[in-house]
């Protein structure tokens, strides 16, 4: 069994299997996607602007991944179990992007922004009493943060 993991490893880094190998079930979580567990698209651990279709944040074992069908979604990279959703399936055509606001004057948030559709949803993180929360990240125990709120984890 642990030849089988690793076999699987190295291909999802190889980016050899499509998501119909990799399809996880969660409560009220989307399908998978075509494409959307592979790890190619990662733009390092965090991000502090916007994270388009396709694209990805990834730490470890873990991913976010902002899905062309408007989907938010933390993944296990191995087993390509989704373990969180935005819950926001359902913009056409690959326009929706998720977007990082670091307000100042309270909690900092992503929007989900599709451009036919405007803002599909807002999920609200936090700041401490002594720092501002500067971005939207992925850590190596499968945890998505924004600033200093965990938002979900595997």
């Amino acid at each position: 069994m642990l030849h089988k993991k690793r076999a699987l490893a190295a291909a999802l880094a190889a980016g050899a299997l499509g998501a119909t190998a990799l399809t996880g079930t969660v409560a009220n979580a989307a399908p998978a996607e075509v494409n959307a567990p592979r790890v190619g698209g990662c733009v390092g651990k965090a991000f502090a602007g916007t994270l388009g279709p396709g694209k990805a944040i990834c730490n470890g074992n873990y991913l976010v991944r902002m899905q062309t069908n408007g989907d938010l979604v933390l993944r296990v990279i191995s087993t390509g179990m989704a373990c969180w959703t935005s819950g926001t399936n359902r913009a056409p055509g690959g326009d929706t992007s998720a977007v990082f606001v670091g307000n100042k004057f309270g909690a900092p948030w992503v929007d989900i922004e599709s451009e036919s559709q405007g803002r599909l949803t807002r999920i609200v993180g936090a700041h401490t009493y002594l720092h501002f929360g500067t971005n939207a990240n992925v850590n190596t125990r499968g945890e998505f943060w924004i600033g200093y709120k965990k938002i979900a984890g595997c």
